[in-house]
């Protein structure tokens, strides 16, 4: 998602100077920056332990906030990615919520693909200097879309290694500072659509990623790194036809919201209460100890053209929240999407790995364009001005601590 929602937000006003960006020079070929090979499972017990927040208060839940922006002609839209990630800190928040495609991390053999490597390296470097902590999800699918590097066939011992490899180039990076750690994105639509023995491949290659996460050597840190697979939030709350008991592996459920139902059309900002406490439901019923929930993108559009206006966006949050106040138990984390309204160019081209009819992916993309927090004036498009949804998701940032 980093050519998505990072290549397109608001611009940003950062309150601290701005960071030292240091992106190096490097292709996009696979070149190794790594060592080779992978660290094979030794370690690590595959639990996470109890949900206790970062400051140690039983039931806190961790809030992030995207760095959605716009991308503004002739700047570099890496900077703009890293200048939005210190924009959302600023606000207090302590952990940044990121989604990459495996293709774009790896090459075929699980080979570092540089160039994204070190956006991510500088888009989190702020929260590592000052002790907060990364959550990445590594999209396998993006939606209904394989992503999957070129070359890769999941069912070979060739796919296997290369996963491994990624994973192993997480933790060298990220191990101090990973808080959660997820697979996906949205599997649930891949699987939707895919045939029976697709689905098996990529449900039991899931299956060996989650794993090998779990007992990963670095995977040290206390509490330990969460590990999920992400799902829809609507797959958790009964809608669909994916087979979400197979997909509640690791220590925790990742979930990600959609403002659209099954026909395109826009929920009533209110609905999300139901789902949450649908999802919640689900996971108590579910064999075993019961997972904690993560919100990992949760938003909703403020603009006219969907139905929508900030009073809606913002009775959106307001609902969630008070979902949240009385789950604090039940939910680790929650990702607000996003930071800034995003460019129409970029919403567009996500809307396709969505699948659905044309008029479906052109009512989403003007959806995932006003889900912003922040949006820039009219009159100075170099000016970001707060939604009326902001307070709340501020205040949010710093009760669920």
């Amino acid at each position: 998602m980093l050519g998505g929602a990072f290549s397109s937000c608001t611009r940003v006003e950062v309150a601290s100077p701005s960071p030292n960006v240091a992106l190096a020079d490097a292709g996009f070929g696979g070149e190794p920056v790594g060592g080779s090979g992978s660290l094979a499972g030794a370690g690590g017990d595959g639990e996470a332990g109890a949900h206790v927040s970062e400051g140690g208060a039983p039931g806190a839940i961790d809030m992030g906030v995207w760095p959605s922006f716009a991308t503004v002609a002739n700047e570099n839209s890496d900077v703009q990615a890293v200048l939005a990630a210190v924009s959302t800190l600023s606000i207090g928040t302590t952990t940044l919520p990121l989604e990459q495609r495996w293709d774009e991390l790896s090459g075929a053999t699980g080979s570092p693909r540089a160039v994204t490597w070190n956006r991510l390296d500088a888009m989190t470097q702020p929260y590592r200097d000052r002790d907060g902590t990364v959550a990445l999800c590594i999209g396998i699918v993006d939606r209904q879309t394989p992503a999957w590097p070129d070359g890769v066939d999941l069912t070979t011992d060739a796919a296997s290694s290369a996963i491994e490899r990624t994973i192993d180039e997480v933790y060298r990076r990220y191990a101090e500072h990973l808080s959660h750690l997820c697979f996906g994105y949205e599997v649930d639509r891949y699987l939707a659509e895919a045939t029976s023995a697709s689905q098996k491949h990529v449900l039991a290659f899931l299956t060996h990623a989650v794993e090998y996460a779990s007992h990963h050597p670095l995977r040290t840190r206390t509490p330990k790194t969460a590990i999920g697979i992400a799902i829809t939030l609507d797959a958790l709350s009964g809608g669909g036809s994916a087979p979400v008991d197979q997909l509640l592996l690791g220590d925790e459920v990742v979930a990600v919201y959609d403002p659209l139902d099954a026909e395109a059309a826009l929920k009533a900002p209110e609905s999300v209460a139901g789902e949450v406490t649908a999802a919640l439901a689900t996971l108590a019923a579910a064999p075993g100890a019961t997972l904690p929930l993560t919100l990992f993108e949760v938003g909703y559009p403020s603009s006219s053209a969907v139905g929508s206006s900030e009073k809606a966006q913002k009775k959106y949050y307001d609902t969630l929240f008070d979902v949240l106040d009385n789950e604090r138990q039940a939910v680790s984390f929650v990702g607000a999407f996003g930071l800034g309204d995003r460019a129409f160019a970029d919403c567009e081209a996500e809307a396709a790995s969505f699948g659905g009819t044309t008029a479906a992916q052109a009512q989403r993309a003007l959806v995932r364009c006003s889900m912003g927090l922040r949006a820039e004036t009219a009159d100075d498009p170099a000016v970001a001005t707060d939604k009326l949804a902001w307070p709340a998701v501020v205040a949010a940032v710093s009760r669920y601590r």
